[in-house]
C-alpha cells in the first residue's frame, strides 16, 4: 500500500461494521482501482482463501463495485457515500430504537444509588443527566472534565435552565453562572492525594456523585434519592460560600482561621 491502514482507523471501520478483513480490503481499493481478487488480496494483506467472500461482503454492504469481466475486478464505492449511507443507517436505527425504548417503564426504582464504574460511562452518564434538566442544574466539576461537559452546560443554560457550576481549575463556561474554585481544587487535590470529587445534581432530584483520580480506577453513584440529591447540592453550596468568604475576610485572617486548631483537626 502507498500507506498503511493505522490501528485508530481500523478501530473506527471495525466499530462501523466491518470485519478486519474487510477493513483492510476496502482500505486497499481505494488506494487504487480496479483490481482483481488477487491483488485485492496481496495489497491488503488478506489471505487468498478469504478474499472473495471478504469482497462479496463488501459488495453487499455498497462499499464496492464490481466489474463481470475476465477475471472479475474490483473498485471501491467513494468513502464519503460509504459513511453517509452508515450515517443514515445509525441515526435511522438510533431513532427507532428510542422511539420504541421510550415506552418502557422507568429502568431504575426510586430512591435507590447505583454504582457506575468507567470515566468514559460515568461522564456519559453525567451528560445525559446535564441534558435532562428542566429546571435547575447544581455541579461541581473539574478542569480534567469541563472539556467533555462543556457543551451540554452551555446548552442547559442556553435552553432556559438554571445552571451553576463550581469549577476547580481555570477553564470558563459561557452561559452557566460560574464560580471559581481553582484555589479550593488545589487544595483538596493535595488533601486528598490527587482525588477529585465531582457532582452533577439536575432538578433536586437526579443526582451523579463521583470520585476521579483514584487508584482503583473512576467511580460514581446515581441516584434520584431526594436526601442524596440535596445533600449533594448543599455540598456545591458550601463549597462556593466558603470560597466567597475566604476571598472577603481576606489572607491574614484566613490563615488565622486555618491554625484554629479545630479548622486544623477537621483538614488534616
Amino acid at each position: 500500500m502507498s500507506s498503511s491502514l493505522s490501528d485508530d482507523l481500523l478501530a473506527a471501520l471495525v466499530r462501523l461494521g466491518f470485519t478486519q478483513y474487510e477493513a483492510r480490503a476496502y482500505y486497499a481499493l481505494l488506494q487504487q482501482s480496479p483490481l482483481n481478487g488477487h491483488e485485492v488480496g496481496k495489497l491488503a494483506q488478506v489471505p487468498p482463501s478469504k478474499i472473495y467472500e471478504t469482497l462479496q461482503r463488501l459488495e453487499t454492504k455498497g462499499a464496492v463495485l464490481v466489474q463481470r469481466s475476465e477475471p472479475v475486478r474490483y473498485a471501491a464505492v467513494p468513502y464519503r457515500e460509504v459513511l453517509g449511507g452508515i450515517r443514515r443507517r445509525i441515526e435511522s436505527d438510533l431513532d427507532l430504537a428510542g422511539e420504541q425504548l421510550s415506552t418502557l417503564p422507568a429502568p431504575r426504582e426510586a430512591g435507590l444509588v447505583w454504582s457506575l464504574r468507567d470515566r468514559a460511562a460515568i461522564l456519559a452518564a453525567c451528560q445525559a443527566h446535564i441534558e435532562a434538566a428542566e429546571r435547575s442544574l447544581f455541579a461541581a466539576v473539574w478542569d480534567e472534565e469541563i472539556p467533555e461537559l462543556r457543551a451540554a452546560l452551555e446548552q442547559a443554560s442556553a435552553r432556559g435552565v438554571d445552571v451553576h457550576v463550581a469549577v476547580y481549575g481555570t477553564e470558563t463556561l459561557h452561559g452557566p453562572v460560574s464560580y471559581d474554585l481553582a484555589d479550593c481544587g488545589e487544595s483538596a487535590r493535595q488533601r486528598l492525594g490527587g482525588r477529585r470529587l465531582s457532582v452533577v445534581v439536575a432538578d433536586f432530584r437526579d443526582a451523579i456523585i463521583t470520585e476521579f483520580g483514584t487508584a482503583g480506577g473512576d467511580e460514581a453513584v446515581v441516584t434520584n434519592n431526594a436526601v442524596l440529591s440535596l445533600l449533594a447540592v448543599e455540598y456545591v453550596k458550601s463549597d462556593v460560600l466558603g470560597r466567597l468568604l475566604i476571598d472577603a475576610m481576606g489572607d491574614p485572617l484566613y490563615r488565622e482561621v486555618r491554625e484554629n486548631p479545630l479548622t486544623r483537626a477537621l483538614l488534616e
